[in-house]
């Protein structure tokens, strides 16, 4: 009982700094938003793929670690968000 409690603590711990970035969920929020929005089909398209890269690049910034990396992709976003916004 003791290594199962100690083994959900090590979980808690190690995935505490990815569940509470706000690039994670706000991601599939803001493309859930996006997908919704009635705009020129370019500028769609556009914002899409700024999205998915956006998206790839704070992933790849989990994965390798990359604070830089997920900060840009936190600039990516928020910039997104403003333009949805309008």
């Amino acid at each position: 009982m003791k290594t199962l409690m100690l083994a959900g603590a090590c979980f808690m711990l190690l995935g505490a700094p990815a569940l509470a970035c706000r690039g994670t969920a706000e991601y599939p929020e803001v493309a859930a938003q996006l997908a919704k929005l009635e705009l020129h089909a370019e500028e769609k398209e556009a914002l899409t793929k700024r999205l998915e890269e956006g998206d790839a690049l704070h992933r790849k910034g989990h994965n390798l670690d990359d604070a830089e990396a997920r900060k840009l992709s936190l600039k990516i976003l928020d910039e997104i968000k403003v333009e949805i916004a309008r």
